[in-house]
């Protein structure tokens, strides 16, 4: 991947609850990590899959490799949102994360 690529910067957040001792607490999304990134729209082919499978992708994210990152995530886009579907790293390599995300309305 060329750093020319990575033109859009994202941030991860993930979902913390806070103890308030009472086994509850106000819930919210925390900034976990700002990283760049390739934001697209998939291509036909893979919008075609993702139909397949009952999960509407509206945007594929291309970023460095990282270890930190879950499903369990969201990806703030400016003011998007998008929820992760899913998180490949391309051929095994430990190099690129493709992932696949839904808008939140």
């Amino acid at each position: 991947m060329k750093i020319g690529d990575l033109r859009h910067k994202i941030t991860f957040q993930t979902y913390l609850k806070a103890d308030d001792g009472y086994k509850g607490g106000p819930k919210s999304w925390t900034n976990f990590v700002t990283v760049w990134a390739s934001v697209e729209t998939p291509s036909g082919r893979e919008y075609f899959f993702s139909q397949q499978i009952k999960v509407e992708i509206t945007h594929k994210v291309k970023i460095r490799y990282r270890d930190d990152l879950t499903e369990k995530m969201r990806i703030l886009f400016g003011t998007r949102v998008l929820a992760i579907e899913s998180i490949l790293d391309i051929k095994e390599r430990h190099e690129t994360l493709e992932i696949f995300c839904r808008e939140e309305k």
